[in-house]
């Protein structure tokens, strides 16, 4: 926490608003308004306040010595610095210890507690001020400071908006009492300060008329009645008059009867500036005349008024001064050498100007703190009932689910009591969806825990069911590396087997072929003989036909078991081969298979149509070479005898691969014949078509490695579709191989 409960963030902004409310708080002491000589209406305690509440009592004791340090040489004398920087401690230590932030109200309390009896004991017991300028001055600084703490007040209401954009931490909200203080108290201070300004700068004027004019009134007279009797003195001695003791007697009794009661001083010099008559001097005595002995003379008014202001010999404030200071004027006697000087003081006249300025200054202190109490009252008064509203309402909710709120305010303004009454609907209002809620809650965690129930069986099934599919997949694991081992072994076996099976083969092959020879050789040989018609018609059969026709048989069945043995070859060669996986030009490898059955095609009246693109794949271009030649093969073989064949081949890409499509109008193939084409020597119609039943089993099983997918789709009489999907190529890459 801050100093006064907040953290302050000195950045750029903020120092620059520091220096420059420290800055604004000495301009308001130097451009003060001037009420009357020695008293002003300093402002500098505004800026000091602000610094306070927004950076802390250290920075507002500085600007407090900053501001003050002018009234030294404004009034004389350094002691005002005194209370003017109490002022700031004593605001600052409040806002510190006080739960409130009204700094209006605390500065009310510091003037009359401090302030006010540190004016009085310096101006009484240090400066030695009479007891009417030492009152004048207290209450005084008491209305300037009450009157700048509320302008102060006031401005602090609109700086917290504009707070955070200097990086000050300050709550954007005012309470209400606050603000509704503050504006009472400035709609009945403010006003009456002003008319205490304007009137007392007039009443200053109108005591220095005055006493001008009494100045002038007494010249006037005295004068007038000196030139009479010195004209009658003049005739009784026929000549010049006399300067002797009665004479000046005479003439200082003149003085005298136009001085009248008031303090005014007249004196009457000759040419030389001799005194030969004065209110105030002893007659017949001759001395040097002096106005302003040890102080000094300055013009003030108009018509060659003078103003002698004592010189200070210790720290006296300019009040004091002003109290000891006279106002003179000094006119030539018509008619002769002489002339003549009227001397005022100033005390009576400003005693006056003090007892006004006095009743001025109780007026608005009285009416001060009279509104000053009506206003705390009156702001109690219209927040309490807001402020008792917001402690109900506070977290309404968990206190509507623990109780019925029964105490609610009352307020004699409609406008926070319709708020009220609003307050205590909607509080009926969410007791009754709170009970709704309550009892849907209850019926809700029933539910809750019968599902909750449920869903413990269900999931102590599935654990049970996961554990079983755990074994199930451990089983089927064993068996998945049983079954390629046995694969493996199986390849091999077929490896051996087919390939020892060719030596026998040959061999029979062979000897087939020369036992053909040497039937050859023996019919030559018999056809040498002379047989009998009985021996020749036994023999020539059996050695022309049994004989050929059976090595036949053998010959084509040699044929066949070789051409299946090379295909199991084929086949178990397939598992063993190494896949070498590359982007395939497919358009390219379908114009090479095409180019390599072109005799075929040609021959049997067939039509081979390729999609304008194909899109590319990844695969083996053996492999897939091998795959769509098979396809191929199988639809010339199995045409229909009724129509031309047409062969389509097209693509389609799709996110998981690219799907071919051989599509043929060849003979179909029967539903329930659909599975087993892909069986290892299946064929559809083994004795009209020839070849193995090893093209689509050999299809299938490069699809699988190259990590595809192959099946058909098939109407007998109609034609067939197979379908072939493999990996698709990347888009970024460039390179396309262009096939087998």
């Amino acid at each position: 926490m801050g100093e006064q409960g907040r953290r302050l963030t000195y950045s750029g902004k903020s120092l620059l608003l520091l220096v420059a409310l420290i800055a604004a708080g000495f301009a308001g002491n130097f451009f003060s308004l001037r009420l009357f000589t020695g008293f002003n209406f300093l402002f500098g305690s505004i800026a000091v306040l602000l610094v306070v509440r927004l950076f802390g009592t250290r920075w507002g004791l500085v600007a407090g010595l900053a501001a003050s340090a002018w009234t030294v040489p404004l009034y004389g004398h350094p002691y005002a610095v005194i209370w003017l920087c109490g002022e700031p401690l004593f605001v600052g230590w409040l806002l510190h210890k006080g739960k409130k932030r009204n700094i209006l109200l605390y500065d009310a309390c510091y003037w009359p507690l401090v302030g006010v009896p540190l004016v009085w004991l310096f101006f009484q017991h240090v400066m030695h001020v009479s007891v009417l300028g030492t009152v004048a001055a207290m209450l005084t600084y008491w209305v300037v400071g009450i009157t700048n703490a509320l302008v102060a007040s006031l401005l602090l209401t609109y700086i917290p908006r504009i707070a955070p954009l200097y990086g000050l931490d300050m709550s954007r909200t005012i309470p209400i009492h606050h603000l509704i203080f503050n504006l009472l108290m400035a709609v009945v201070l403010i006003p009456s300060i002003v008319v205490m300004v304007i009137y007392g700068k007039g009443g200053e004027n109108r005591c220095l008329k005055e006493m001008y004019a009494g100045i002038d009134d007494s010249l006037r007279v005295a004068g007038y009645e000196a030139r009479l009797k010195l004209q009658g003195l003049a005739a009784k001695s026929g000549g010049a008059v006399p300067l002797d003791a009665e004479v000046a007697g005479a003439l200082q009794g003149i003085l005298l009867d136009a001085r009248g009661s008031e303090p005014r001083r007249i004196t009457l010099m000759d040419g030389a500036g001799r005194i030969i008559a004065g209110t105030d001097s002893v007659p017949g005595s001759v001395s040097q005349y002096d106005p302003c002995r040890g102080g000094s003379l300055e013009q003030v008014g108009e018509g060659g008024i003078y103003r002698c202001m004592p010189t200070a010999t210790r720290p006296v404030p300019l009040l004091q001064r002003m109290h000891d200071a006279t106002f003179l004027r000094r006119a030539p006697l018509a008619g002769t050498t002489w002339s003549m000087a009227v001397e005022s003081p100033f005390a009576p006249y400003q005693r006056a100007l003090l007892y006004d300025h006095i009743k001025s200054l109780l007026i608005v202190l009285g009416l001060n703190m009279f509104v000053l109490v009506t206003s705390l009252s009156l702001s109690h008064r219209l927040a309490a009932p807001l402020y008792r509203l917001s402690l109900v309402t506070t977290d309404l909710p968990k206190r509507l689910l623990r109780e019925s709120i029964s105490a609610w305010p009352e307020s004699m303004v409609s406008e926070i009591d319709q708020l009220i009454g609003n307050f205590k609907v909607m509080s009926i209002a969410l007791s009754q969806r709170f009970q709704e809620m309550t009892y849907t809650n209850e019926t809700l965690e029933h539910h809750v825990a019968e599902r909750t129930g449920e869903l413990t069986r269900a999931n102590e099934e599935l654990q049970k069911e996961i554990a079983e599919r755990k074994t199930t997949e451990r089983q089927r694991d064993h068996l998945m590396v049983e079954l390629q081992k046995k694969n493996k072994e199986l390849e091999g076996i077929v490896y051996v087997a087919s390939h020892d099976l060719r030596s026998p083969l040959v061999n029979v092959q062979g000897f087939s072929r020369k036992l053909a020879k040497s039937c050859a050789e023996l019919d030559e040989f018999m056809a040498g003989l002379a047989l009998d018609g009985a021996q020749q018609a036994r023999i020539e059969p059996v050695l022309r036909e049994t004989i050929p026709k059976s090595l036949g048989f053998i010959t084509r069945s040699i044929e066949k078991m070789d051409s299946l043995l090379n295909g199991l070859l084929r086949l178990s060669r397939l598992g063993r081969t190494a896949i070498c996986f590359e982007t395939l030009d497919m358009r390219l490898v379908m114009s090479n298979i095409i180019a390599s059955v072109t005799y075929q095609i040609e021959s049997t009246g067939a039509r081979v149509e390729v999609a304008p693109l194909l899109h590319p794949c990844i695969g083996d271009s053996v492999q897939v070479t091998q795959i769509f030649s098979n396809l191929l093969d199988n639809a010339l073989k199995y045409r229909a005898a009724n129509r031309p064949l047409v062969v389509n081949i097209v693509s389609e890409g799709f996110a998981e691969g690219v799907r071919y499509c051989v599509e043929d109008n060849g003979i179909g193939i029967p539903r329930d014949q659909q599975d087993k084409i892909w069986e290892i020597f299946h064929r559809l119609n083994p004795g009209d078509t020839p070849g193995e039943g090893l093209g689509l089993t050999m299809a299938r099983r490069i699809v699988d490695r190259l990590g595809g997918s192959i099946w058909v789709e098939s109407e007998p009489d109609v034609g067939s579709r197979f379908y072939v999907v493999l990996p698709c190529a990347p888009e970024s890459d460039g390179h396309v191989t262009t096939g087998a």
